[in-house]
């Protein structure tokens, strides 16, 4: 029997059509609230510029032992470039010369639009290993 032009079987089960609406809502929005989530996170090239000169100004004032010089170095290497897993440290960190130099790199990678490469993120994971904030 049809009512209104829907099927009497799909009539008797409505709580069925609702769940299999539902389940499918769901698989659908979750991976795309991650997704959104995870890009939201990331920098653009003009933050990311502003932050790693930041990090410059700072190792030339010997500042790298300061609370801002740990944030900004969080920034960068959580936010800027591909996203990648976190650097283990290796070693001792190195001078404040060499890491001026990796800094400096990674601004030359942005200016060449190679933010978003593996170039970077190479650049980006070395400076995180070798300049962390003493």
């Amino acid at each position: 029997m049809r009512s209104r032009g829907c099927d009497a079987e799909l009539m008797r089960y409505p709580c069925v059509r609702v769940t299999a609406a539902c389940l499918a809502a769901a698989l659908v929005i979750t991976p795309l609230s991650s997704f959104a989530a995870k890009m939201a996170a990331r920098s653009g090239e003009k933050p990311c510029r502003e932050a790693i000169n930041g990090l410059i100004s700072l190792l030339d004032a010997n500042s790298d032992n300061t609370a801002l010089y740990r944030d900004t170095f969080a920034v960068v290497v959580n936010t800027c470039g591909l996203v990648s897993p976190a650097p283990k440290l290796e070693g001792q960190p190195v001078g404040r010369t060499a890491c001026h130099d990796l800094a400096a790199a990674m601004v030359d990678l942005i200016e060449d639009g190679q933010l978003n490469t593996a170039a970077f993120v190479k650049t980006r994971n070395g400076f995180a290993q070798t300049c962390p904030p003493r």
